[in-house]
Parts: structure tokens; sequence; C-alpha cells
């Protein structure tokens, strides 16, 4: 009896995508409070842009650090 090692169920673009996930910087969690209303807003436009809270917020903190990185 030969055994055979399991095709990958990954294609290239998923391995690929997959080792750029594990290189990435290692994170950290931010909890923080915010008005209701304000996550209400935030959640609307991340859907009508197609992208996460989560992306918006690292952008805006990251123009904000590099605006007045300066000081």
């Amino acid at each position: 009896m030969v055994l055979k090692a399991k095709t990958s169920r990954r294609d290239n673009v998923q391995k690929q995508e997959a080792l750029e996930a594990a290189a990435q910087e290692e994170t950290k969690r931010l909890n923080l409070e915010i008005p209701a209303s304000l996550h209400k807003t935030m959640k609307k436009r991340a859907a009508d842009e197609e992208r996460s809270v989560k992306d918006m917020v690292l952008q805006a903190v990251g123009e904000y650090l590099s605006k007045y990185s300066n000081e």
C-alpha cells in the first residue's frame, strides 16, 4: 500500500496571502468606548466604502501621527 501526501486545498494565491499575513507585524488589542452615534456612522461609512472599521481607524490614526509627529 502506497501512501500519498494530501493535496493542499489552497491555491497559490491563497498560500501567498497566508504567508504574507503570517509575516505581518505583531499586533496589540486596543479597546475603547465611543458614542453609539459615532459607532453607527463609522459602521455605515465602512459598509459604503466596502472596508472595515478597523481599516478606517488604522488609517485615521496613521494620518494623525504622520501629521503631528514633527512637533
